[in-house]
């Protein structure tokens, strides 16, 4: 297992974050906050939803050693096109999709949703994973720059 791997399982395995770093969160990233009650309301998968986006954020921040920028409702809003469509067409391997930019956050994604605390049905689990791509995308391109497809 690769080092990366191994910070993504601890990550995982973390437990749930305190009210007062959701609270900083929240401060933080209101466009990611915005954008899951507008993608999937005051739901499960919000709150499902809601602590991956947090866990992600915190380990874009760990891989860069600074908070990752804000991420607007505009990014989050293409980003979230582009992971649909994305889930609905067959990508080649060598393709420029998510996979293939952050495969490590993109299988840590499928495992949070998947082991999640909170049951969710299936229709559930595929929005809260879609929103969790979409913020991946958009992390993506604020980090590394590279636009979202």
């Amino acid at each position: 297992m690769l080092p990366s791997e191994l910070a993504l399982r601890d990550l995982l395995n973390e437990g749930t974050p305190e009210p007062a770093d959701i609270g900083w969160f929240v401060a933080r990233q209101p466009g990611i906050v915005g954008f899951l009650e507008r993608a999937l309301g005051p739901t499960d998968p919000f709150a499902v939803a809601l602590e991956g986006a947090y866990l992600l954020c915190k380990e874009m921040e760990r891989r860069t050693g600074v908070p990752p920028a804000r991420l607007t409702g505009s990014l989050l809003e293409r980003a979230h096109a582009a992971a649909q469509t994305e889930a609905r067409a067959s990508r080649s391997p060598g393709s420029d999709g998510l996979a293939a930019r952050q495969p490590e956050l993109t299988a840590w994604v499928v495992d949070f949703v998947a082991f999640t605390a909170i049951p969710l049905t299936e229709r559930e689990a595929a929005a809260a994973s879609a929103c969790l791509a979409a913020i991946v995308y958009a992390l993506d391109e604020v980090v590394t720059g590279r636009p979202v497809p």
